[in-house]
Order: C-alpha cells, then structure tokens, then sequence
C-alpha cells in the first residue's frame, strides 16, 4: 500500500474506540489476535492517509460511501448497524475517512470502483477507514467535513448515487483492513 496525503488524516487511534468494535467483528481469538496484530498498521493509516469526504447512505443497515479524489470514485462501506445509534448518524450525515491508496501497476482499478473523469490514473485501489469509529476526538474529527466545499459533497452525493444505481447490493466490509 502507498500512501499519498494532500491532506494528512492526523487522527489518533482510539483504543477505548476499538475494542468494543472488536467485540461486534470478531467471532473468535484467532480474528481477535489477528485484529490486535493489526492496530499499529490502522493507526498509521489514519494518521498519514489522506482525509477524503465520506457520507452516511443508510443507517439500517449501516453503508458509508467513501470518496476518493485520486480515483474520482466512491466506494459503499458496510459497518455494524449499533454504530449508527452510538454516533447519532442519519442518512447524509457528513464524516472524513483516512485513506490509503494502491498503486495502479496494470491500468486497471478495483472491481468494485468505477473512476470517474478526473481519475489521476496513479491508483487502482483504494481503502477508507472512517475516523469517527476509531479516532480520538470525535469534535475534530466531525469538524473536518468543513474541509470540503459544497462541489466537492455534491460530487460525492452523485457518485454515490450511480454506484447505488449501478450495483444496490454490492459493498464492502468496513473493518476489512482489520481481517487481511
């Protein structure tokens, strides 16, 4: 994974934040111990990646669409429903994620992203970590949506709703950095 921050995400792994999620994702010790093992990667990524807007499509269950400049593309993330009541987020609720970016070695991205037109054409792949489920101080964090203009949300709102209109069912599992 490379990671290419205009904006570095500056957030700060929360522990008292990551072990009641541990609880919701993991079914046994051996994902537990693999999660744990996965902590200082996670804290890494949040703190260097690049913050990119991201917006709540459905509560029930809980999807995030996740937006990345470099790809001009979204991506739907599936989280544990409970989070959605533990975070008072509704459907448009605005959040930041840090993300990390793959490299684009074979001129092809990600079965899951469709790039848009100002693709930077550097990435095939991208990975969203939403920093209000995992990060200290949910304030900063939540005050970090200001970054973006109003073209820039509106730009995600309707990638969101192509990808919605292109394939309703598929999504990602947004803890999957935690099981690779």
């Amino acid at each position: 994974m490379i990671t290419k921050a205009e904006n570095p995400g500056k957030a700060k792994f929360s522990y008292k934040k990551y072990y009641p999620i541990r609880k919701l994702i993991c079914s046994s010790f051996a994902e537990k111990f693999h999660c744990d093992m996965m902590i200082q990667d996670v804290a890494q990524m949040m703190m260097l990646g690049d913050t990119q807007p991201a917006y709540v499509c459905s509560v029930d269950p809980l999807c995030v669409m996740a937006y990345s400049d470099e790809l001009d593309a979204v991506v739907k993330l599936r989280f544990p429903t409970e989070l959605a009541a533990k975070y008072d987020l509704k459907v448009g609720s605005r959040l930041v994620t840090s993300c990390v970016y793959m490299p684009n070695h074979f001129d092809t991205v990600a079965g899951d992203i469709t790039a848009g037109e100002h693709n930077t054409g550097r990435y095939s792949n991208f990975i969203p970590i939403v920093q209000l489920f995992l990060a200290k101080k949910d304030d900063e964090i939540r005050a970090r949506t200001a970054l973006f203009g109003e073209d820039v949300w509106n730009r995600v709102e309707t990638l969101g709703k192509c990808c919605m209109d292109r394939d309703p069912d598929r999504c990602r599992d947004g803890f999957s950095y935690f099981k690779k």
